[in-house]
């Protein structure tokens, strides 16, 4: 898997001259003032792998001098913007230009390469703090499409889809084509002719064989092909006027009849509709809610997109969190969800109604080319057709209207049944008028049965087999979307039980001892249907869903990123490295020294960019860090080389020996000081020496004196040996004097040999409870219960423990 060994930038964003951060295959922990440009780094990298930059894409990137908002705006026309990494597996490394034109091109064009490049878009490389929280607070349904969208399922739920999709509309396309009135159409016809109903070759043929029998032909139909031959010896060329018009009718009258058929199913499929659009029309409010709805669903688009980017409502311009905006616009619109249902019942109602309408128009349309309509004494029956094709197109013009319109009662546009069937009788008795005409002349009359029952049967097979094949294709569907579910849902509970078990324990690390565990992903179902995923949790021992009900936005935080590292461990397969760009903003103080430790325990395999522009928690954490091999770095702007790497950053343990070093007193009995109150939590932590209560934030800021005071409490009871080794009550004296006094603003000048003698008192003491082996304090974990002692990690460093 993919580590950095180096990354070079050159005009990108924020970064105007030449950056290069040496990481060498290690962590980094960069530190940078708002406006510095550390996520200059993030977009770099962003854009290296994806092309794109997510967060750019609204803003206008062209708007200056073509150079877009990737390009650095001061660098000259003729020089390229470039990424250049260097990767632990030479193969890969690539520095990729953008010039004025904001064309692209890697120098590297390796199939390993393109390989790494494509296999990374789905997985999770940089978290962002305004994408922290997206997945915990977005909706149900938002939730099932992103895990799918992770996991590779988005294929599947597409396939899943399709499906359904398929299957519900072959299903409506039965419903609506009603075969069984077509078939019974074509069999009217058929028994008229034949005298008997048809639905084999050998009825045909049987039925056939007995019409023909007067004309004496000494032909036997064993096939359709005879009876073709046979029509064609007895046609006459004198009887084709005739023969139109008796087909001419035979078609108006099959029409007709096809389409009353189906008058029942409109009538009632419109009824239903009715009486939805009526319930919701009926009540005001519900249409002023649906309007809402739309807002709300916008609103909520514009925030999940990240179109507003600062902690404000774009409605009324107020301060506002931009979680607790998406908080509250997702429950309102859950509030609302019912009422969108009954809008979605009455569309799909309203689909149905239109797929029984618009087939019976195509029939009434395809009646009205024939030619003889367009002949004299045609007009009047072509206004009654049309009239009857208006009738039934009234239904389509009812589906056009608003809510706040009023709708036809059904009633009121009820097609004329009973004219239709008087005038499809019309036109089968005149076929038949027509035929009898010529009752001398046997032949013709022969003729002129066989050839309509002969069309009626082939007409009649065709729809048979259409119903058979689309019958048989929605069997089909339904078996395979009926198994494909249930192995989807196995598939997937096996993934959220082993996805859910990371997203808890990274969570419970941040949030020890807390009153909220068993953090887990549930599918929903309704109906049967896996229609959303939703996040429950264990608060007080009862079962809670979801997050924002009860959780604090910098629990909701942790949840977040929980998700993220579980995805980063469960699906990036190509990259070993993952960035996190000022996620901690709004963490509160334990959460973020946890988190630290999350990062240092769980993730010491991969490479981890951490961005932040909150001083005190790099101060926080980054002697941690560096201890367990990380790099730290300052980042610097300035107007002539924008954003850049400052030298000698360091952590305050480093700071402290350097400012020793040049004998430079400069604030250093503060650093001293705020050394040992870091240390001193820590190993107050490890063996769980009591403090007093103190509420929230107040709890975190504790002074030296009161921990050390609390440590050797702790170790007075517990280890003698120890209590005498750390000898916490010379710190306590002229030590914490020194480093208390020169913290604040006094007469007291502090020599750099007094800071000497606190600084090495300081150290002998630490230097008890830290073992430099495995770099971990003694702690209560580790306590072995054979030889009463407290211990280390690697248990190189122990020291009697008295039970």
């Amino acid at each position: 898997m993919a580590k950095i060994k180096t990354i070079n930038i050159f005009g990108i964003r924020g970064v105007k001259d030449l950056l290069t951060l040496d990481l060498n295959k290690k962590s980094v922990l960069v530190y940078g003032d708002n406006g510095t440009g550390k996520s200059s780094l993030t977009d770099a990298i962003e854009w290296f792998y994806t092309d794109a930059v997510q967060h750019l894409v609204s803003e206008e990137t062209g708007s200056t001098r073509g150079r877009g908002a990737l390009r650095n705006l001061f660098i000259h026309d003729s020089d390229n913007g470039y990424v250049e990494i260097e990767y632990a597996d030479s193969k890969l490394s690539s520095k990729k230009t953008i010039n004025n034109s904001l064309q692209s091109s890697h120098s590297n064009t390796s199939n390993e390469l393109s390989s790494l490049l494509a296999n990374s878009q789905s997985e999770n490389l940089i978290l962002r703090y305004s994408e922290l929280v997206k997945f915990i607070i977005a909706k149900k349904k938002e939730k099932l499409d992103r895990l799918q969208d992770i996991i590779g399922f988005s294929q599947v739920a597409e396939l899943r889809s399709l499906l359904q999709k398929n299957g519900n509309s072959i299903a409506r396309n039965i419903k609506s084509a009603n075969y069984d009135n077509q078939k019974n159409v074509q069999q009217s016809t058929i028994l008229e002719n034949l005298g008997r109903n048809t639905h084999t070759d050998e009825q045909l043929f049987a039925g056939v064989n007995e019409l023909i029998k007067p004309l004496k032909l000494g032909v036997e139909i064993k096939s359709r092909q005879d009876i073709n031959k046979v029509l064609k010896q007895i046609q006459a060329k004198e009887d084709t006027v005739l023969l139109e018009q008796i087909n001419f009718f035979t078609r108006v009258w099959e029409a007709l009849s096809e389409v009353e058929g189906n008058v029942d199913s409109i009538q009632k499929s419109y009824e239903e509709y009715h009486r939805s659009f009526i319930a919701l029309q009926k009540d005001p409010e519900k249409i002023k809610k649906l309007q809402i709805l739309k807002l709300l669903k916008e609103g909520h688009a514009v925030l999940k997109n990240d179109v507003v980017q600062d902690d404000y409502c774009p409605l009324c311009q107020l301060e506002k969190s931009k979680v607790e905006l998406l908080k509250e616009l997702n429950e309102r619109i859950e509030d609302l969800e019912q009422l969108a249902e009954e809008k979605a019942k009455l569309d799909e109602q309203g689909e149905e109604l239109k797929g029984f309408v618009k087939p019976n128009v195509g029939a009434l349309d395809n009646l009205l080319k024939e030619k003889l309509f367009r002949k004299e004494g045609y007009e009047k029956l072509n206004d009654q057709v049309e009239e009857i094709k208006k009738s039934v197109n009234c239904f389509t013009d009812e589906l056009k209207k608003e809510l706040i319109e009023s709708l036809a009662k059904p009633e009121d546009i009820e097609i004329a049944k009973k004219e239709m069937a008087e005038l499809a009788k019309q036109a089968q008795e005149t076929a038949k008028a027509l035929t009898e005409s010529q009752s001398s002349n046997i032949k013709f009359q022969i003729f002129t049965k066989l050839d309509r029952a002969a069309r009626a049967y082939v007409e009649y097979r065709k729809i048979e087999k259409e119903q058979d094949v689309l019958t048989k294709q929605q069997i089909t569907f339904e078996l395979l979307y009926e198994d494909f579910i249930k192995r989807q849902e196995e598939a997937l509970n096996v993934f959220l039980t082993t996805f859910s078990e990371d997203i808890n324990d990274y969570y419970t690390t941040m949030n020890p001892n807390e009153k909220v565990e068993d953090v887990k992903l549930v599918p929903l179902k309704k109906n049967g249907e896996l229609v959303g995923i939703t996040i429950e949790y264990s608060f007080f021992d009862e079962t809670k869903t979801p997050p924002i009900a009860y959780l604090s936005e910098s629990h909701i935080n942790c949840l977040g990123l929980s998700f993220f590292l579980a995805s980063v461990k469960a699906f990036n397969k190509e990259n070993k490295f993952f960035i996190l760009d000022d996620v901690i903003s709004s963490f509160d103080r334990s959460h973020r020294a946890r988190f630290a430790k999350l990062l240092t325990d769980k993730f010491a395999d991969y490479q981890v960019i951490l961005l932040t522009h909150e001083h005190e928690f790099f101060e926080l954490v980054s002697s941690d860090v560096k201890s367990k091999g990380w790099s730290i770095t300052n980042f610097k702007w300035s107007k002539d080389s924008g954003t850049g790497v400052e030298k000698g950053m360091l952590d305050i343990k480093e700071r402290i020996n350097k400012k020793f070093e040049s004998r430079n007193t400069d604030g250093l009995g503060n650093d001293i000081r705020v050394y040992t109150e870091k240390v001193m939590k820590e190993v107050a932590f490890n063996i769980e020496a009591p403090v007093a209560f103190r509420y929230n934030e107040i709890n975190e800021k504790r002074m030296a004196p009161e921990l050390l005071d609390a440590v050797h409490s702790r170790i007075s009871k517990k280890g003698n040996v120890l209590n005498q080794i750390a000898n916490i009550p010379r710190v306590k004296g002229m030590p914490m004097f020194i480093g208390n006094t020169t913290s604040h603003d006094n007469d007291f000048n502090e020599s750099i040999e007094d800071l000497e003698v606190m600084w090495e008192d300081i150290k002998a003491t630490i230097h008890t409870f830290y073992c430099t082996e495995c770099k971990k304090f003694i702690s209560v974990k580790y306590f072995d219960n054979v030889s009463n002692k407290i211990r280390c990690g690697c248990g190189k460093l122990a020291h009697d423990w008295k039970k």
